[in-house]
């Protein structure tokens, strides 16, 4: 007798199928995003898991130096995705693994589309992971006091909070940002909002080897480059 072989109905999920869903499965989605006139974007956000080097949030207004950020996004690898915990890798743009060309001209891309606005979007980066050297805790709480970074955002872009300059943007001052109702000790709030320029710098060497990778990396983004290294030597 023979018997036909039963097909394999346990096939694995596309190992990014757990990023994606549809739109109107999002309850909080703007009213009007499938307006055929389009709909303005105000900010655009790059965050990465990371323990260390990044605040909570900072603001990069020059457009160069926000696609070079993008490029050389960092986040730490979570054992959930990859079984690398706590292992830093470059992710351009957080799309690395669904880019269809060279990276180096997705960035060129992004500054010829942004470069023709007349009222381009604010850059943030945020970063709700960083922990404690000594015992490993989370600095900021998450969740929904992440709103907080955000809502500051919003107020730097309206002009009403100027932030505290650094070589890699803004940063919030104590003073701006709103913590009524929140019990963060001082020295973890002073961790979320400064910049460790040593941990920086170690980390632009990092960096220029990230870049070095594309040979067709737009001039913008290794000027971008260069002048935040020099800014961090200062």
């Amino acid at each position: 007798m023979r018997v036909r072989s039963q097909p394999n109905l346990q096939q694995s999920p596309h190992p990014n199928s757990r990023f994606t869903t549809s739109l109107t499965n999002v309850p909080t989605v703007a009213s009007d995003a499938e307006h055929p006139t389009k709909v303005p974007i105000d900010a655009i956000i790059f965050g990465g898991r990371t323990r260390d080097r990044e605040p909570l949030i900072r603001v990069i207004t020059d457009l160069a130096e926000a696609v070079y950020d993008g490029l050389t996004l960092g986040v730490e690898a979570t054992f959930a995705a990859e079984g690398l915990d706590g292992q830093l890798r470059y992710d351009p743009m957080s799309m690395r693994p669904f880019l269809s060309y060279p990276e180096g001209k997705y960035a060129q891309h992004w500054l010829n589309i942004l470069g023709q606005l007349a009222h381009p979007p604010v850059f943030a980066h945020v970063n709700w992971f960083q922990r404690d050297p000594d015992d490993g805790h989370y600095l900021w709480p998450g969740y929904r006091e992440n709103l907080r970074a955000l809502l500051w955002l919003i107020d730097y872009q309206s002009g009403v909070v100027a932030g505290n300059a650094t070589p890699v943007g803004a940063i919030p001052a104590t003073s701006e940002l709103n913590l009524a109702g929140l019990n963060l000790p001082a020295g973890d709030l002073q961790r979320i909002l400064s910049i460790d320029t040593t941990r920086w710098r170690d980390e632009m060497r990092h960096r220029g080897e990230h870049l070095a990778q594309f040979p067709d990396l737009p001039e913008a983004i290794r000027r971008a480059h260069e002048r935040i290294t020099q800014k961090l030597a200062q």
